[in-house]
């Protein structure tokens, strides 16, 4: 039996991803928390780490009613990736407005129309919460 120390619950719930900029070889870093949810629906749908940071970092971001919706389409994926477009188009990371946490992931056939579609059933489980 292993124990698990908090310290070592954190360290998995932690996500880190890097940019550079192609002009400046400016590289900046972004950190974000999973929430117990993220990790559970990304484990069922064979949502590993790796594209959710491809996501975060070259998806776009489209806000609505409190979070932000990191889409990578099929045309946001960096040429020196796609050898991985398959696994890596249309994955949806949805982020909370107001802090760092990731909520959910997910990949969808039409991503903006889904978002686009379905205002009413977000804010309905956002007040569930």
């Amino acid at each position: 039996m292993q124990i698990i120390k908090k310290s070592d619950l954190e360290f998995q719930r932690k996500i880190k991803a890097y940019a550079k900029d192609q002009e400046t070889g400016y590289v900046q870093q972004f950190e974000f928390i999973h929430s117990e949810h993220t990790l559970e629906r990304a484990s069922q749908r064979a949502i590993n780490d790796f594209r959710i940071k491809i996501a975060l970092v070259y998806g776009d971001t489209v806000r609505k009613q409190g979070y932000e919706f990191c889409i990578l389409g099929k045309d946001r994926i960096p040429e020196d990736l796609l050898r991985y477009k398959d696994k890596l188009k249309n994955t949806v990371v949805v982020m909370d407005g107001q802090s760092d946490t990731l909520v959910t992931c997910y990949r969808a056939k039409d991503p903006y129309k889904q978002i686009r579609k379905n205002p009413k059933m977000l804010l309905t489980q956002r007040m569930a919460a």
